[in-house]
């Protein structure tokens, strides 16, 4: 059935018949109290007068009211005894000497809880009496005023001040002033020795009955007062009953009277409106309007009320406790204006008919829909105003977007850049845009109607068809003629289109012409990426090439080097001999770095006689320092241009790629060449990052450093190694720090490289070796166990002929025992003397203290020198923990720790910093773990706590840092 309500269609507003203003609502029924006359006119009858009894809530009684007072008034009370408890006791100097103070303090804490949690309960339970509890707890402090004021003196006063305040306090009840103050009255009487007789007779006795009498006559006029207060409550609030139930009675007799009236109206309306024959056609309609999704709308101009049918689905979720549907502000902005302009014109008899397309924003939808409402007005009054209109409703939003989609599908289809066209079944032109005309260098009518391969003739035909045969679709580059002779490139696309019963209906196509974009890419390409003068890539596309690594993840350390390549002495050449002489020679060496193998990948020239290189040695240094030299031995060869012979030599500046010098790649390989060629040319240097480059600060510096190491500036910290099978910390590493006065603290690999180049290092190991071997033998007197210290030892170490003695005298002053000293050396000083490092190595063995071979993987240790070194721990590279994604294997990993078991060697993995590496590493059978998941390197004193107190279990259980 159609729901009716009054709403306008322009505004969407409502008008119901609704009660007056300030009314109250109607009564259901006839009232009882309405009588009628002889005459047919109703009068009131007499208004019930409400009881004269009322039931009053147990909160409106006198006792309740009093038990509130008494709750109120007795924290009061408590806490006042409290202090006058803690007065006395501090006269008498036994404040906490004796059980008085924790006695008082606990029975005012109860009162005080009593009091506060009494209130609360109080108010659920009205009927609840709380006195008794009151009265108990106030004799209890009474019983102790009692015996404080039989002591006499400034105690007897407090006393008697305590009856005083519980007079006060507990007014609203005499029982429970007797209570608090007979103690303190009879108790000094009855106790020996007690008070005096002067005092008792003279003094207490007659002030205590004093304060007992004017406690009672004031506990009478409270009483008094509260009986009062009460009775005028109550009559206030009968007062206030009766008030509120004439009104009542008043208001819901007027609108009584106002239903049957509205109803015997309504009841007339219906019958000259309603009929039965209007229903059956009216219910018709709406089936027939539901069938078509047609609304229908008939607005009563004069009356302001509109119906509106199938309201639920053009409005949306719209009940009867809406008043109205604000339709106006649901138009869109931007349609409100026409909907105006084509209502009134129609209104005013401008038009004969009303009709206007609108979006109209549901609150319960996302987008907009799009309404078609049209109509007329069929009746107006004898001045020609408008009095009903009636119409229609249609949601038209699948036509318009279907209106929408056609609109923009022909405009792609003329506008487009490319050529489009459309093949019947058949696959002949049925149609196609201008640009397709132009690509064939045809009219549009000679194309239209032809086949497929009569238009586009290529000799790629034969595969065209099959793909369109198989897939349904083709999509590729082809060569073409134009204007049956000319050929040329084109990307040609073909898609075949479906109808609903799965058959092709159509093809469609889509060309391009490629010949300007070949030429075009061609030529900037050269321009872009190519040095004129030496067909190399130029620095632009060098900087590309580099670019590449900044989104390259994840990014292998060791794997990739740029290398930056300068002649010497090339300007000389050039002004001796003239520039063509110059340019011949440069693309000579051009020639010899683009011939060069694997690992160069790319060859450059920056500028000038500057040229730059690109390595991937996948972490063979030895094949990255081979293919260096090839490049200065290639370029070293002489050259014979013309009549010259020329013998020219190069300067190699190298970076190796890392995460953190993506940006300054090309920058340190230009700084390397130019510290290659301060040295004479003709050489190779690896980039290094020096704390200072100016060489006045660096000999302040080093002046600084020298300092540092006779002094305390530079410190052992030590970072502990994990036993992945008992789950201890067993052994630390000792690492150097330099603690700078005023630049702060200096990291080691800033500051090692100035030591070495100063000749300081051997000082400063030596230094670092004697501190460990002191640290570890106290922590082993203080009790720490058996605590294994690492130290690296430097290249001038490795070479001093005395490193055994050296080794040896350390431990002595120490009073270690060897087997808790390791010496950790990396493989690129044991590779640069072999036979030396077997000697001393051997030596060092014999000695007692174990070798660790650190760095492991780094380098170019072969296994055969593995068998021969006397090596006890391998220490696998941070970089390739790092490198090492949750969920893989790493075969670099695994590979070393085969090779560790095969040769009975321990493990050490550092730069351990997750969990997930962690448990990785235990998989495998790893001995020990080091890194920030760990602990970061401590000083002495907080390692030794940390071994110490370590909470073993946590290493296991924290996702986090361990400690």
């Amino acid at each position: 059935m159609m729901k009716r309500r009054s709403f306008s269609p322009l505004t969407g507003r409502s008008f119901k018949n609704t009660k007056k203003p300030g009314t109250k609502p109607p009564l259901a029924g006839n009232p009882e109290n309405v009588h009628y006359t002889d005459d047919g006119h109703s009068q009131f009858g007499t208004l019930p007068v409400p009881g004269e009894v009322f039931m009053h809530q147990p909160q409106d009684t006198l006792r309740f009211l009093r038990q509130t007072l008494l709750l109120r008034y007795s924290l009061l009370l408590w806490v006042s005894s409290l202090l006058l408890a803690i007065v006395c006791l501090w006269m008498r100097q036994t404040l906490f000497s004796n059980y008085e103070l924790p006695l008082i303090t606990t029975l005012t804490l109860g009162g005080v809880a009593f009091s506060y949690w009494g209130g609360q309960h109080l108010k659920m339970r009205p009927g609840w009496r709380p006195d008794v509890w009151i009265a108990t707890l106030a004799g209890a402090h009474g019983i102790y005023w009692g015996v404080q004021a039989s002591m006499g003196g400034l105690c007897h006063t407090l006393g008697i001040a305590y009856a005083v305040l519980a007079c006060i306090a507990l007014i609203p009840q005499w029982r429970s002033q007797l209570m608090a103050c007979l103690p303190v009255l009879l108790i000094p009487a009855l106790s020996d020795p007690g008070l005096s007789q002067k005092t008792l007779f003279e003094l207490h006795l007659p002030l205590m009955m004093l304060i007992l009498l004017a406690s009672w006559q004031a506990s009478n006029m409270a009483y008094r007062n509260l009986e009062s207060l009460i009775d005028r409550r109550r009559l206030t609030t009968q007062l206030s009953r009766h008030r509120d139930q004439l009104e009542s009675i008043v208001g819901r007799r007027t609108a009584e009277l106002e239903a049957i009236n509205q109803r015997l109206n309504d009841e007339v309306s219906l019958r000259q409106q309603v009929n039965q024959t209007l229903l059956k056609s009216e219910e018709q309609m709406n089936m027939a309007m539901a069938a078509s999704g047609i609304g229908f709308w008939d607005w009563d101009i004069s009356g302001r009320r509109v119906y509106h049918s199938d309201q639920q689905r053009f409005f949306g979720q719209v009940t009867d406790a809406v008043d109205y549907i604000d339709l106006e502000s649901w138009v869109d902005a931007a349609d409100r204006a026409l909907v105006r302009r084509a209502l009134r014109a129609h209104l005013k008899g401008r038009t004969r008919f009303y009709h206007a397309r609108y979006r109209l924003h549901r609150p319960d939808a996302d987008r907009p829909i799009w309404l078609e409402d049209s109509g007329r007005v069929i009746s107006r009054d004898d001045q020609g105003r408008p009095q009903r209109m009636v119409g229609t409703r249609r949601d038209i939003s699948k036509d318009m977007r279907l209106q929408e989609e056609l609109r923009l599908s022909s405009s792609l289809f003329n506008n487009s850049p490319d050529g489009v066209f459309i093949l019947d079944s058949d696959q002949r032109l049925r149609t196609c845009n201008r640009v397709f005309s132009q690509v064939l260098g045809r009219q549009k009518s000679q194309l239209v109607g032809h086949g497929l391969f009569d238009v586009i003739r290529t000799e790629q035909r034969n595969r065209i068809a099959q793909g369109m045969t198989n897939n349904g679709r083709w999509q590729g580059e082809i060569v073409a003629l134009r204007d049956g002779h000319h050929r040329f490139p084109m990307r040609l696309t073909l898609t075949a289109i479906r109808s609903t019963e799965g058959r092709t209906s159509h093809y469609l196509g889509i060309v391009r012409d490629l010949t300007e974009q070949q030429h075009t890419a061609l030529e900037l390409d050269y321009l872009n990426n190519y040095d004129k003068l030496t067909g190399l890539f130029n620095r632009a596309y060098f900087h590309q090439l580099l670019k590449q690594f900044e989104s390259h993840e994840p990014l292998m350390s060791n794997q990739y080097a740029v290398a930056v390549l300068n002649l010497d002495r090339f300007k000389a050449i050039n002004e001796s001999l003239g520039q063509d002489i110059g340019d011949q020679l440069l693309r000579d060496v051009s020639a010899r770095l683009n011939n060069l193998q694997d690992p160069v990948r790319s060859v450059a020239r920056l500028g000038g006689d500057e040229f730059a290189l690109l390595l991937d040695y996948g972490g063979d240094r030895q094949a990255l320092d081979s293919a260096l030299l090839m490049a200065l031995e290639e370029v070293s060869r002489p050259s014979l241009i013309e009549e010259h012979e020329l013998i020219i030599t190069a300067s190699l500046g190298v970076c190796l790629v890392h995460r953190d010098n993506l940006h300054q790649l090309l920058n340190q390989a230009i700084t390397a060449m130019g510290q290659a060629r301060q040295r004479g040319g003709n050489t190779l240097l690896f980039y290094r990052q020096a704390l200072s480059d100016r060489p006045a600060e660096r000999r302040k510096l080093v002046e600084e450093l020298s300092k540092a190491a006779t002094s305390d500036q530079l410190r052992v910290d030590y970072q502990p190694k994990l036993n992945l099978k008992t789950g201890m910390i067993d052994s630390v590493e000792a690492l150097v720090r330099w603690q700078h006065p005023k630049r702060g603290p200096i990291d080691p690999e800033d500051f090692i490289p100035l030591a070495i180049d100063a000749g300081l290092i051997g000082q400063i190991s030596d230094a670092v070796l004697q501190r460990a071997c002191v640290d570890a033998a106290r922590w082993q007197r203080q009790g720490l166990g058996d605590i294994t210290v690492s130290v690296n030892l430097s290249a001038s170490q490795v070479y001093r002929e005395d490193l055994y003695d050296r080794v040896a005298n350390a431990l002595k002053q120490a009073s270690l025992e060897a087997r808790y000293l390791e010496l950790e050396v990396t493989e690129s000083m044991l590779m640069e003397d072999a036979n030396h490092a077997q000697d001393f190595l051997n030596q060092l063995r014999t000695l007692g203290v174990g070798l660790t071979l650190d760095d492991f993987g780094t380098g170019y240790t072969s296994l055969n020198y593995l068998k021969r070194f006397p090596i006890q721990t391998l220490k696998i590279d941070r970089s390739f923990i790092q490198e090492w994604r949750q969920g893989e294997s790493s075969p670099v990993i695994e590979a070393i720790m085969a090779m560790a078991d095969s040769l009975k060697m321990g493990v050490v993995a550092e730069g351990v910093e997750s969990r997930e590496q962690l448990n990785y590493l235990k998989r495998l059978g790893c001995g020990h773990a080091q890194g920030y998941l760990i602990s970061r390197p401590l000083p002495a004193d907080e390692m030794f706590t940390l071994i110490r107190h370590a909470n073993l279990p946590q290493v296991f259980d924290n996702t986090d840092r361990v400690h």
